[in-house]
């Protein structure tokens, strides 16, 4: 009777484990998916890492009480390897040649959002930029006087400082560079407030494509993290299903926007082929997803290439993701990148990477 028992127990686990392991397999494969054409199943990328946990559990499971079923995760973990490593890459850690660029991107939030933090010249973000030396520095919601202010001091520092106005509309994402400009010039795509904006920089003779992006937000309300907030919290099923509903449909008509800006964006870099290239910025998506499965095509993460661990680069809200990305050429190579958590003003964290420029003669 309790062999019986335990035979039913297992096979109802091995059931479970299938359907895990398919789930999986599927937020991976979801990265495919363009979000025009599929808006909700696109967005299941955000369920990779909860999957992922589930079958390391079963791994364990089958080890303890049925080893031939571990089978089951381990072909599952190895077929899902490529996109584990995109969520969450081990590298040994490399210090930066000397003559590497340091890169930061940064989310300001509006420089911390307070009304106080406008009036004061050593608002944090904007002292922690001055202290970063970084030679390329791109942030993105950049407005009122502390952007002003820091474009004055980045001038007094050195930095070329660059003003783009797209369309009578002066946009938030800012840049400064420690060489000259060749050109500027907004990338046009449909949206309300977000932005893409493309630099030519001469560089020891050559020319380095920078592309600084804040794409299409996902315009979580207050009330709307409130809601997703008391779903962790209080998971009662009418609030679970009223709250999924609720982020699904908004995120997934982000999505729907923000798909056609990365194709705009992509095609644009095709077009620049002579360049060796850095995109980075507020992607507003998590690596397992289409924004970044279509950079990845043709550039490299930087953070996948040379970053540890997760790196959730948002920091509010309960919301554990890294939406804030740096991609390269292959021609190029990053070392040492690392999400900083040592400042909290704005909801993001920055991103800092170093970019070899020893071969920035190669063709992208």
């Amino acid at each position: 009777m309790l062999t019986k028992i335990k035979k039913i127990v297992l096979q109802i686990m091995a059931g479970a484990n299938i359907t895990s392991s398919l789930l999986l397999l599927f937020s991976c494969w979801s990265v495919y998916l363009v979000p025009a054409d599929y808006p909700r199943l696109s967005l299941f990328g955000l369920a990779f890492p909860i999957f992922l946990v589930i079958n390391i559990l079963f791994l364990f499971f089958w080890l303890i009480f049925y080893v031939r079923y571990s089978l089951i995760p381990i072909v599952t973990l190895l077929l899902s390897f490529p996109y584990l490593n995109d969520y969450c890459p081990i590298n040994w850690k490399k210090d930066p040649p000397k003559d590497a660029l340091k890169v930061l991107t940064y989310n300001v939030a509006a420089f911390g959002g307070t009304e106080e933090s406008k009036k004061q010249e050593d608002n944090e973000i904007l002292q922690y930029i001055l202290k970063s030396d970084a030679d390329i520095v791109c942030i993105q919601e950049a407005t009122g006087p502390i952007r002003r202010l820091l474009d004055e001091k980045m001038k007094e520092a050195g930095y070329s400082v660059p003003k783009i106005v797209n369309e009578n509309k002066e946009l938030m994402e800012h840049a400064y560079f420690k060489m000259p400009i060749l050109s500027v010039e907004a990338i046009k795509y449909d949206s309300e407030s977000n932005g893409s904006v493309a630099y030519h920089l001469l560089y020891e003779g050559d020319t380095l494509l920078v592309v600084n992006n804040h794409l299409e937000s996902n315009r979580l309300t207050v009330e709307d993290k409130s809601v997703y907030k008391s779903m962790i919290f209080d998971p009662e099923k009418e609030k679970m299903e009223n709250g999924m509903r609720l982020l699904m449909r908004k995120m997934s008509n982000a999505s729907v926007i923000r798909s056609p800006q990365v194709d705009i964006v992509t095609k644009y870099i095709k077009r620049d082929r002579s360049s060796s290239v850095i995109v980075c910025g507020d992607f507003n998506d998590s690596p397992i997803s289409y924004t970044c499965n279509r950079f990845g095509k043709e550039l490299v993460s930087s953070f996948v290439e040379s970053g540890n661990g997760p790196g959730f680069s948002y920091n509010k809200d309960l919301f554990y993701v890294r939406i804030d990305h740096v991609f390269h050429s292959k021609n190029l190579k990053s070392y040492a990148t690392q999400i900083d958590r040592s400042i909290k003003t704005s909801d993001h964290y920055p991103l800092i990477t170093y970019i070899n420029k020893g071969n920035l003669d190669t063709k992208y």
